[in-house]
């Protein structure tokens, strides 16, 4: 008896320490990606339903900034901070210096929505695109370039 209650305690020490490992691992990798990231905008639609947040990501000293746009469920923190980590509509960046970037390090994008159905996305013709995906789930989205 008295065997089996310390292999229980052993046990529970030994779930413990795993748990703790892992939710500082989770927090940390968490803390690293967004410590680049900062949020320029947040452009929520005409129903309430969605929410397109305008980002920009600093992507160290060996990289620049990225201009990005993710579209999450208004009522759903955690899609939020998934949209935040990987940006699932639109990334661009200044093309080598083509392009002036914000107080922020955002190039110049202008988001709006035409209705609860469609982003409208405007962004500088010079911009590099690497991402520009024409819907995310009900919504469609056009791409507009400016001078």
């Amino acid at each position: 008896m008295l065997q089996e209650m310390t292999r229980r305690k052993e046990l529970h020490r030994w779930a413990s320490v795993v748990a703790l490992v892992l939710f500082l691992l989770l927090v940390g990798c968490g803390a690293y990606v967004r410590l680049g990231t900062t949020i320029i905008g947040d452009f929520v639609s005409p129903d309430g339903r969605w929410d397109a947040v305008l980002i920009v990501r600093n992507g160290g000293a060996m990289t620049g900034y990225a201009t990005a746009i993710s579209i999450v469920s208004r009522g759903n923190p955690a899609a939020r901070q998934i949209g935040l980590f990987r940006p699932n509509l639109f990334v661009a960046d200044d093309n080598d210096g083509a392009l002036r970037w914000g107080d922020r390090g955002q190039i110049d994008v202008k988001v709006s929505w035409a209705s609860s159905a469609q982003l409208v996305v405007t962004y500088p013709e010079k911009a590099r695109i690497y991402r520009q995906d024409p819907s995310f789930r009900s919504v469609s989205v056009r791409y507009v370039t400016t001078n």
